[in-house]
């Protein structure tokens, strides 16, 4: 199993509600540097947090679902400690990003079980 790094996000900002993009960019940087510098696995902790937007969740799997692909996004990211709500728009992140992906897939996009 490859190593990992957690980012706790109530470290980062202290809040119980993420919307910003310019948010989900500090993470999305954070989770670069853990996985393309590091070669580690980047684990967002969503401990403490109640919601996200679809702007922040486009900023934290969306874009590597666009860049590289949702198979890539399973290897490298996980998530721990989210309630519904957050799973609900990562996934829905996911999908809206597989939909406009350069990287086109024959089956249908499905719920990211393993973020």
């Amino acid at each position: 199993m490859a190593q990992e790094e957690i980012i706790r996000l109530w470290d980062l900002f202290e809040c119980d509600f993420l919307g910003l993009r310019v948010e989900g960019e500090v993470v999305r940087e954070k989770m670069e540097e853990i996985i393309m510098k590091n070669g580690k696995v980047a684990v967002l902790d969503f401990e403490g947090m109640r919601g996200i937007t679809l702007s922040f969740g486009d900023e934290l799997v969306g874009i590597f679902t666009r860049a590289f692909g949702k198979e890539w996004l399973k290897r490298n990211v996980r998530v721990i400690n989210a309630n519904e709500n957050v799973r609900f728009i990562l996934n829905l992140s996911v999908k809206l990003a597989s939909k406009y992906s350069q990287k086109t897939s024959s089956s249908n996009v499905s719920s990211v079980n393993t973020l």
